[in-house]
């Protein structure tokens, strides 16, 4: 696949490319996701929601850390969907996990519905992140918690497809983002990971995580 291929798949996964793509994703994403689970803190009966779970590979983790979590998911990809779907039939049958098909700035959930949000590397992906944003805001309960995760800005600009229709933030712009649309933001984490070859097998790269957490104010 070209650079512009990848950057269409990485957005919106589809088909044959979109199930390879989102299978080398996990493995690239792992050290983020850790990051992301242990910033949100999980705790019992928490009502988690989830925008862009890709295959879904990653939902177990959650329930390591507790078991009595309700998890919905929301992605726009069909295909994503449905292998998800295929990998969480045991919890979906015992309604511990849903999932939906469907855009952050039109999610049909209700308000206050979720006591926490989180993202991993979804950001890039909204061309109105004011809308996004607001949404989640809107279905988080009254002091409710949103983690959001990318790359810098910096080192995502290492990968050939990251200029293709991706929109890359540092640290401070993603905080100020957040400040700016209803969140407090109350921590920051980064952490740069080990050198290793792209997700493209292009470039060596080394990639800054960055962690953010906002509280709903």
């Amino acid at each position: 696949m070209t650079a512009s291929e990848i950057a269409g798949q990485l957005r919106q996964p589809e088909g044959e490319d979109g199930i390879r793509v989102s299978a080398a994703m996990n493995k690239s994403n792992a050290a983020l996701y850790k990051m992301v689970v242990d910033l949100l803190g999980i705790k019992p009966r928490d009502r988690i929601l989830e925008i862009g779970f890709g295959n879904g590979y990653f939902i177990p983790t959650l329930f390591e850390r507790e078991t009595s979590i309700r998890y919905t998911g929301l992605d726009m990809s069909e295909t994503m969907v449905a292998e998800a779907t295929r990998e969480n039939q045991a919890r979906i049958s015992d309604s511990s996990v849903e999932l939906h098909l469907g855009r952050t700035e039109e999610m049909p959930f209700a308000a206050g519905a979720f006591t926490k949000v989180f993202a991993v590397n979804v950001l890039y992906f909204w061309d109105q992140p004011t809308l996004a944003l607001n949404a989640i805001h809107r279905v988080l309960d009254t002091g409710g918690e949103l983690v959001l995760a990318i790359r810098s800005r910096e080192t995502m600009q290492q990968l050939p497809f990251s200029a293709h229709n991706f929109i890359l933030y540092s640290a401070d712009e993603a905080k100020a983002l957040l400040e700016a649309n209803g969140f407090r933001v109350s921590e920051v984490r980064t952490a740069m990971e080990a050198p290793r070859m792209s997700t493209d097998g292009s470039t060596m790269v080394e990639l800054e995580n960055i962690c953010l957490h906002g509280i709903k104010f």
